[in-house]
């Protein structure tokens, strides 16, 4: 079983510095600014966030919700912030950014989005929503073995077993004389088909029939902060061309 594990934790241990490459598309200026927006408000100064806020958004009760906002915002200054989220859309000639930041307290942590608006050159303010929480993110979502099942695992090993297996199938079908067409078989041999994902954290999985893996088998994350996500998918290609490989002329030479 160790052995099996060394590779998935050679890749993980190998990547370099995921939140400095995250940070590059970052945009700069609107992460001061929503910064800035959550600062104002965890300092209760409803009236600047209200200036920045978009102006269908400031409806009668917007001041209750500030404040309600503000409170579960830990007091104190906080210890460290950090960017977690960055989507940019862009949309003729509007383009909107939706922001995250996980705020270090002293016994607690805080996650703030916020939605910025650049609309004919100026930035105005379309959300902001606030949550507390009592662990990071980093720590929530390690890659780690604690408290977890047996298809956590599963899906390890098989992790591990698929691509090596398709790899042995690709081999094969290097050194064996195929009469034509040879380059559909090493296609064939090298994807797997329908994947399974399985989200490492929570233990949610899922199945998308139309979906190919590469060696049929994968691990990605969203962010530097975000949770391991598996694929696996079915060696289909490899198992046929196994099956069929006696059909076909004798293994060259290596």
């Amino acid at each position: 079983m160790h052995r099996l594990l060394i590779p998935i934790l050679a890749l993980l241990l190998s990547a370099c510095d995921q939140q400095a490459m995250f940070d590059r598309f970052v945009p700069k200026e609107e992460a001061a600014l929503a910064k800035q927006v959550v600062s104002q408000l965890a300092a209760r100064d409803y009236a600047s966030v209200e200036a920045q806020l978009d102006p269908s958004l400031r409806s009668p009760d917007l001041r209750s919700k500030l404040e309600a906002m503000a409170e579960h915002i830990p007091s104190g200054e906080h210890i460290s912030v950090r960017t977690v989220g960055a989507h940019t859309n862009i949309t003729n000639s509007v383009t909107s950014f939706n922001l995250t930041f996980e705020y270090q307290y002293k016994d607690s942590w805080l996650l703030a989005n916020v939605v910025l608006e650049r609309r004919n050159g100026k930035v105005l303010v379309q959300g902001i929503h606030v949550t507390p929480r009592s662990t990071s993110l980093e720590a929530e979502n390690a890659f780690t073995f604690d408290g977890k099942s047996a298809l956590h695992y599963a899906v390890l090993v098989l992790a591990v077993g698929i691509p090596l297996f398709v790899v042995y199938a690709l081999i094969a079908c290097v050194r064996t004389q195929i009469p034509k067409r040879k380059w559909l078989w090493l296609l064939f041999v090298a994807v797997g088909m329908v994947q399974f994902r399985f989200n490492w954290t929570t233990g949610a999985w899922g199945v998308h029939p139309f979906s190919v893996a590469l060696l049929g088998a994968g691990f990605a994350k969203a962010g530097p902060v975000a949770p391991y996500i598996f694929t696996l998918a079915f060696p289909l290609g490899a198992f046929v061309f196994l099956m069929k490989r006696r059909s076909f002329a004798q293994p060259a030479d290596a």
